[in-house]
């Protein structure tokens, strides 16, 4: 029995509105993610911005010491440094001595935190790029923000493509359709068991395959968010064993847990 137009318009837009629904909603990140990612990537930025300007004032505080002519030229924009305030930065280097340790260690630590947990990823100088799925950190090469967490700012992006691609197959069907509907009432034929044309049902049909394949698109966004978190055990494991129920702290693929650092 051939498809009749009017079947072919309501699985056309019942596929439509439900596609369009998902492209509404779609987010392939959850909330979790989406706010740890934003608040860590915030206080990484934050730490290394601290960090480096701490390096700056030492390297004016090493001009200074170097020769107090170039420090008036290049820090002071020409004014001259009176001995008051000379002897003050000077003091002060001392201070921001201790702070960039302190700032290097803790940069060190959330850089430690943000690759095990595959936010980070670090580079060589010949730009070979390595993360937590390919060697363990490493404390001599630079951490910049990893394909991983780049892929969770724009994954909604790609995946609301493949939620325009797979519904266009069935607009294109509906349109035909209707064309269908419009040339039997214009020959005065019954619209409700016309049948629909080769081309409507065709479209619908590959828009159908287009939807099983994009579907897997967007499973695989899902797990590549959501695999860091899938691939960790669990800290504490229930103990069975013994005559009395207890918790035993279980082995992590790494020492850290998602805890702040």
């Amino acid at each position: 029995m051939p498809f009749r137009v009017k079947d072919v318009l309501i699985v056309d837009a019942t596929v439509i509105i439900g596609l369009l629904i998902l492209l509404t909603f779609q987010s392939i990140s959850s909330s979790f993610i989406e706010t740890e990612a934003s608040d860590f990537m915030g206080e990484w930025h934050g730490a290394n911005n601290q960090y480096l300007t701490t390096l700056g004032l030492l390297e004016d505080c090493k001009m200074l010491n170097n020769d107090k002519a170039a420090y008036e030229t290049y820090v002071l924009k020409g004014d001259s440094l009176s001995k008051e305030m000379e002897d003050e930065i000077k003091k002060n280097c001392s201070k921001w001595l201790i702070e960039s340790l302190e700032h290097e260690r803790y940069l060190m630590e959330l850089d430690v935190w943000g690759y095990d947990f595959a936010y980070l990823q670090q580079v060589d100088e010949d730009g070979n790029v390595y993360n937590i799925n390919d060697a363990s950190f490493n404390t001599d090469l630079m951490a910049v923000e990893s394909d991983y967490f780049r892929g969770i700012v724009t994954g909604p992006l790609w995946v609301n493509i493949t939620n325009i691609v797979m519904v266009m197959p069935f607009v294109f069907s509906a349109a035909v359709a209707s064309f269908n509907v419009l040339r039997a009432r214009l020959k005065e034929q019954d619209e409700e068991t016309s049948s629909a044309g080769r081309w409507s049902v065709g479209l619908m049909g590959f828009g159908f395959i287009i939807l099983f394949f994009g579907l897997i698109v967007i499973i695989s966004g899902f797990y590549e968010v959501y695999s860091p978190f899938i691939e960790q055990q669990a800290e504490y494991t229930w103990n069975t064993d013994g005559p009395v129920l207890s918790l035993d702290k279980g082995e992590m693929p790494f020492d850290e847990t998602r805890d702040v650092p």
